[in-house]
């Protein structure tokens, strides 16, 4: 019966929310689709249209960086070679003309690219730079194919990725975005895959940098790679907190948009896709962290010090043992992302009577929406709870000790019997 108490409990509490909707940002924003999330715990701060399914043009290219790095691990200074089926292209109206029979990752004339040369060997590490910094679908191909041995296995497990984080919606055909009928997916997904993306340092310090020199190669001079986030470089639409990720742009898809931006120890993901001007998703994503930025944290009492209404019953006790709290429980928060609290009971496994006042019997976890502990609020006997006189009288008889002393009893009483019949005391 304790168990089943306990369980009960628990799932009362789970089901117990103490905070209401956070407060969204009042946004207006030019893409079609549009999300704001905080980057560690997934708060969504504003959303505009997030789960509208939509092109992602070369934001593609983020799956296709963390998928490479979570394989390969450290190993990025390994050569490539990159070979013809890597490389190859066809026009757009072949495309359409085949109705996307075609290899999706065959690459078009007029794409973005790196210059890379059939037979030209680079690093891993140069490629990702490539990848990330220069947008390069050429970089994509030899990606995808070194990692998996082919590109289509390696789109496949794109898909896998997807899935694993939470994706509902997402289809990857290709490792670098160009256009496929099928390949769509939507912000709040892309929300999702930066998130877990921007979790790996490696992965980081790429999306991070500026410029990038790519060095001398089999076939060709040393160049430069410069950043296609415009946020992250010197000019008007620069944006100082702004760390990362990636732009994309084709006709169909429009302009799109995964940007971070981090100010103190917040890091904020806003994305944004189907964006007609393509500079104006980068003043959006600027107006959305800053008015995010902005606002100042608040402080909220969620559960009051005193008497609570959580009390627990031990087997023999006198009455319930009843529970206060010595200290208002609080949380910071901001209010765009003012969180929900749901509770967990936990009582003391080694709980015995007496209970005495002011004993610790337990705590109440506070856990944040994605299942993160926030804080334990220790819970405290209310008063002294006693044994009941015959829950007491039968632990004498019947505890241990009880049981030894009934024990010795009966061996005395069992060797005086024995003496009496040898000494002849039953004899008339």
């Amino acid at each position: 019966m304790k168990k089943i108490t306990c369980i009960f409990l628990i799932f009362i509490s789970l089901t117990t929310s103490g905070i209401a909707k956070p407060e969204k940002l009042a946004l207006t924003t030019q893409a079609e689709s549009a999300i704001l999330i905080n980057a560690d715990t997934g708060a969504i701060l504003y959303e505009k249209n997030a789960h509208a399914l939509h092109y992602p043009a070369s934001i593609t290219k983020i799956v296709t960086a963390i998928c490479a790095l979570e394989k390969v691990g450290d190993n990025l200074d390994i050569m490539l070679t990159a070979d013809q089926d890597c490389i190859g292209t066809i026009t757009e109206e072949a495309f359409r003309r085949s109705n996307y029979t075609l290899p999706a990752y065959l690459l078009i004339p007029d794409g973005s690219h790196i210059g890379i040369k059939r037979g030209e060997q680079l690093s891993l590490r140069d490629l990702l730079y490539g990848l990330m910094v220069a947008s390069g679908d050429d970089a994509a191909n030899v990606i995808a194919k070194h990692v998996s041995g082919t590109i289509p296995q390696f789109v496949e497990e794109m898909n896998l990725f997807a899935k694993r984080v939470g994706c509902q919606s997402t289809t990857f055909y290709n490792p670098h975005g160009l256009h496929h009928p099928k390949q769509q997916t939507t912000a709040y997904d892309m929300a999702l895959i930066s998130k877990e993306a921007m979790k790996n340092p490696m992965f980081r310090e790429i999306v991070g940098t500026v410029r990038y020199t790519r060095p001398k190669t089999n076939k060709q001079e040393p160049s430069i790679l410069i950043q296609t986030n415009k946020l992250q470089r010197k000019g008007p639409l620069y944006y100082p907190k702004a760390i990362g990720i990636k732009t994309g742009y084709y006709s169909l898809a429009g302009s799109t948009l995964v940007a971070a931006a981090k100010d103190g120890d917040r890091t904020l993901i806003a994305v944004l896709l189907k964006v007609e001007n393509g500079k104006d998703r980068f003043i959006d994503a600027k107006n959305m962290f800053e008015m995010a930025f902005r606002q100042p944290k608040v402080q909220r009492v969620i559960l009051k010090k005193g008497p609570q209404k959580f009390a627990t019953e031990l087997a023999g006790a006198s009455k319930k043992i009843k529970s206060y709290t010595a200290q208002d429980t609080t949380i910071e928060y901001y209010p765009a992302e003012e969180p929900t609290i749901k509770y967990l009971l936990v009582w003391n496994k080694d709980n015995k009577l007496p209970i005495a006042k002011d004993q610790h019997i337990g705590d109440l976890v506070l856990l944040l929406e994605n299942g993160q502990i926030h804080s334990k609020v220790p819970l405290l006997a209310q008063e002294k709870v006693t044994a009941t006189w015959w829950s007491g009288t039968k632990k004498s008889f019947f505890g241990v000790a009880g049981l030894i002393k009934i024990g010795i009893v009966i061996a005395i009483g069992i060797l005086l019997y024995f003496i009496a019949r040898k000494r002849g005391w039953f004899q008339r």
